[in-house]
């Protein structure tokens, strides 16, 4: 490779020592001076692009010495200094973070820089001394490394295109999933219909979650149906989507006049929200605080019957004319037991009202995406008062 480089730039000082004859300039030299300069050296886990700065007089040549089967340089070759070479990535669906070098080579120089990629949307799991592994994503919640639940996290391929699916917190005590975290636009929509494909995650052993697959049975409090945190109205782009809304960890017991009535409300609201965005980042999550009731699952496990729900969405549109930066927030709250039949402005609050009912924080985020003090104004606005959210 070495060799060939040098052949390269032997080609480019030739051409440019062809056309400086031509036009009488000087002819250029081989440059003994090179450097490489980077905005950053961590990239993020989606896809995208960075710009990197070619430092030397002479010709050159960049080259990607390690990760080259996902990033790519261009130009890869040119004259002189440039600031613009455009670093080009793909997204990182693994648990780990991965490296690439960028080599500039001018003949009698080298220089290198090496960037880190983090870790995207793979299974991840978190715990004392592991808490970076989590994706720096905008719909998450905040976690803990003591409560003894666990994060999980899944990709999904939509048109040949790697991107995240959904994040979940495991309770494994009350085989139900705390919050389900997801972000929601068009490109998750489409005509694939409801797989009913009812069946264990496979993030996690069978025995540790539950078995939905033949509907919950009947435990200290009569039936309930089997309600998704993640609708599956939400994951329509293709059938293989749609069926990882129906693993047991998405899953939660709930009253079928609930889930068939004013949770299904919210949820259309929320899809409608969604196409008039860029992007809704949504986390829906259940209360297992003060339950007394359970049902049994297939294999005869206990599942706690949650007392609330709650759904909280941050919006972003570029060009929005209302909110914050483009960001407006909303928050919604039904207890179980006494829900209202009817969808209305009386069950919302601010996002930080919920954060101070459940006691830990949402789109935790959102400050590093907009500053602390658009953050604060985001999470305390009413969504009472906003008229967006209501037409």
């Amino acid at each position: 490779m070495r060799h060939q480089t040098h052949i390269l730039l032997f080609l480019l000082a030739a051409a440019a020592l062809l056309s400086s004859c031509t036009k009488g300039l000087k002819p250029p030299m081989l440059s003994d001076a090179a450097s490489l300069e980077v905005a950053s050296t961590t990239l993020p886990a989606e896809a995208g692009n960075a710009f990197v700065s070619v430092r030397t007089d002479g010709p050159w040549v960049l080259e990607i010495a390690d990760g080259a089967g996902w990033a790519s340089v261009s130009p890869a070759t040119g004259m002189g200094p440039k600031n613009n070479v455009v670093l080009s990535y793909e997204s990182n669906t693994g648990v780990a973070p991965r490296k690439l070098r960028l080599v500039l080579d001018t003949g009698l120089a080298t220089a290198s820089v090496e960037l880190t990629q983090e870790p995207g949307a793979a299974p991840g799991v978190v715990g004392p001394g592991n808490q970076t592994a989590l994706p720096h994503w905008l719909e998450l919640p905040a976690t803990s490394a003591y409560d003894g639940m666990d994060f999980f996290s899944r990709s999904c391929s939509i048109g040949g295109k790697a991107l995240r699916n959904y994040a979940y917190y495991w309770d494994y005590t009350n085989r139900v999933s705390h919050w389900v975290a997801y972000p929601l636009c068009r490109v998750y929509l489409g005509s694939s219909g409801r797989s009913e494909a009812w069946g264990y995650d496979p993030l996690l052993p069978a025995s540790k979650q539950s078995n939905v697959s033949g509907g919950y049975k009947e435990g200290d409090n009569g039936w309930y149906a089997r309600g998704h945190q993640l609708p599956s109205a939400d994951r329509t782009a293709n059938e293989t989507l749609n069926a990882t809304t129906f693993y047991g960890t998405n899953i939660t017991p709930q009253n079928n006049d609930f889930n068939a009535g004013v949770w299904a409300t919210l949820e259309g609201r929320v899809r409608s929200w969604a196409n008039s965005s860029d992007t809704l980042y949504v986390v829906t999550g259940c209360v297992t605080d003060g339950a007394v009731h359970y049902v049994y699952d297939r294999s005869n496990n206990k599942v706690t019957v949650p007392t609330a729900y709650y759904k909280a969405v941050l919006r972003y549109r570029k060009d929005a004319t209302i909110g914050h930066a483009g960001y407006m927030a909303a928050a919604f709250w039904y207890n179980h037991d006494g829900f209202p039949r009817n969808f209305s402005k009386n069950e919302s609050l601010s996002v930080a009202a919920l954060e101070e009912r459940l006691g830990y924080k949402l789109f935790v985020n959102l400050s590093d995406a907009v500053g602390e003090v658009a953050a604060t104004n985001i999470k305390s606005e009413k969504p009472s008062t906003v008229n967006w959210w209501w037409q």
